[in-house]
Formats: structure tokens, sequence, C-alpha cells
């Protein structure tokens, strides 16, 4: 089993785009004098890799490598931690600022993820390393309905993937066909936070949809879409594309939290 450089790239953008969301949040945060309490790279599920407290910020670097987040002072802005926090911190709490900032976090990540996307296409439309739109389109729409139906074999799915790498750049498509799903993926977050009321409480058949939501999307994330990809390889490629598109992930995702602490380091006081 030999090295696979493009796994090792894809894994490197896709925790650059995770990433890329949790900057704007920051971002964010600054401009309306939101407090930071926490910024993890991946998960600590236990324990941490290496924890450090900058400017007032734990930031906290994990072993799991499957996400990244922000944690803003006041973020859940329910009546339990509202109690919690000290009236002097209260004018740095998510909950105190305006109304309207509720929405804007919760388009930050999809929003980062379509630019993403769009200054990918344009890049690779304009180096011919991607092919044009309509037809990345139809093959995303053949790759659900192979995935779902039999109106699409796997055969002629393979076929269609054959045909539309030639001449054009595995990454690059690989990177548009994640970042779409991605946006898929953030449907859920956003309809949690939609049927959540203003203290950040969801009750009655908003829980239930919520909880199925959850469900259906962890269940699409985790394990219908991986393993309709894994069927297209044999056991031992697949093992050796996850393990070196997971070193192209931790590699990205340790470079941007020690980038992270250290321009927090210099320029936030």
């Amino acid at each position: 089993m030999n090295f696979n450089y493009n796994a090792f790239i894809l894994g490197a953008l896709a925790i650059t785009a995770i990433y890329g969301s949790n900057v704007l949040y920051c971002v964010l945060c600054r401009l309306y004098n939101i407090r930071i309490m926490e910024f993890s790279v991946f998960f600590s599920s236990g324990f941490s890799i290496h924890r450090s407290k900058v400017a007032g910020i734990d930031f906290s670097l994990g072993w799991l490598p499957l996400g990244s987040y922000v944690k803003p002072l006041g973020m859940a802005a329910n009546a339990e931690e509202r109690s919690q926090i000290a009236p002097e911190d209260q004018p740095y709490a998510l909950f105190n600022k305006p109304g309207y900032l509720r929405i804007v976090f919760l388009l930050a990540s999809p929003a980062t993820i379509a630019v993403l996307f769009l200054t990918t296409y344009i890049i690779g439309i304009t180096t011919s390393a991607v092919p044009p739109m309509d037809a990345l389109f139809n093959y995303m729409i053949d790759g659900v309905r192979a995935m779902f139906t039999s109106q699409v074999s796997h055969e002629a799915f393979a076929a269609q993937t054959q045909q539309i790498l030639q001449g054009n750049s595995a990454v690059m498509i690989a990177f548009l066909i994640l970042l779409a799903v991605f946006l898929v993926i953030n449907i859920g977050p956003l309809v949690s936070q939609l049927l959540s009321s203003a203290d950040g409480e969801v009750t009655g058949a908003g829980r239930i949809v919520m909880m199925v939501a959850m469900i259906v999307f962890m269940w699409l994330a985790l394990w219908k879409i991986p393993m309709f990809i894994f069927s297209f390889f044999s056991w031992q490629q697949n093992i050796m594309y996850v393990i070196d598109c997971l070193l192209g992930l931790l590699t990205a995702g340790v470079a941007a939290y020690f980038l992270t602490i250290a321009v927090v380091r210099v320029f936030v006081r």
C-alpha cells in the first residue's frame, strides 16, 4: 500500500474549511466585543493533547479529528447559564448583543463553506481542473441516486466517475463534493437553532423534530456517505486512504492550532 497524496491533501483541505468557519466566528466576536471562552481544534473526549490559556481564551488541541469549535461567552443563553455569569461580564456575552447576531452566527459556517466552494470552483474552472457546474451538479445528483435508489447502478456511477476525472483534478473535485456535503450537514444545526427559543430552550414538537434531524444527519455523515464511498474500493485501499486523509487532517489541524495561539499572543491584548 502506497502513500496517497490526494487523500493527504483532501484531509488538510477538510480541516481548513472547518477552521475557516471558526476564524469567522472569532472575527465576529471581536467586532461585537463578545468574549471568547474557548477555541478548540479537534474534540477532546477524556483528555486533550495540548491546552493553553492565552489572552483569557482556553485553547485546546483534542485527539479526535472530527471538527473544531469556538465557544463565545453566553452562547447557550438559557436561564441557568445567564445566572452563572458575573454581572460585570454580561456586557461581553452573546445573549446581550443585538438579536440579529444569532442569525449571523447561525449562517457563519454555511457562508464560509459556500465562499470556499465558489472560490475553489472559480480557480478550478479557470485552470481547467474541474468540469463545468452543470456536469458537476449532475454527477453529484447521480451519486445521490446511486446511494439511495437503483436508478443508477454502482457500475454506471463508477464509470461516470472515471469519465469526469479525465483531464481534471481529483483533489479539487473531491473537495468540491466534500464542501457540498458539509453544506448539507450544516442543515442539522440550522434546524436545531431555528427551533430553539430566544433563551436557547427547545420544547415539545420542536425537540422531537430536532432529535430526528440530528439522527438523520449523523447517520448520513458517519455511516451512509462513507460506506457508499468505501464500496468502490478494496479494504486495503480504504484503510490506506483513511490513514492518509487523517494524517493530512491532523497535520493541518495542529499547524492551524499553534498558528492561532501565536497570532493571539501577538495581536490580542
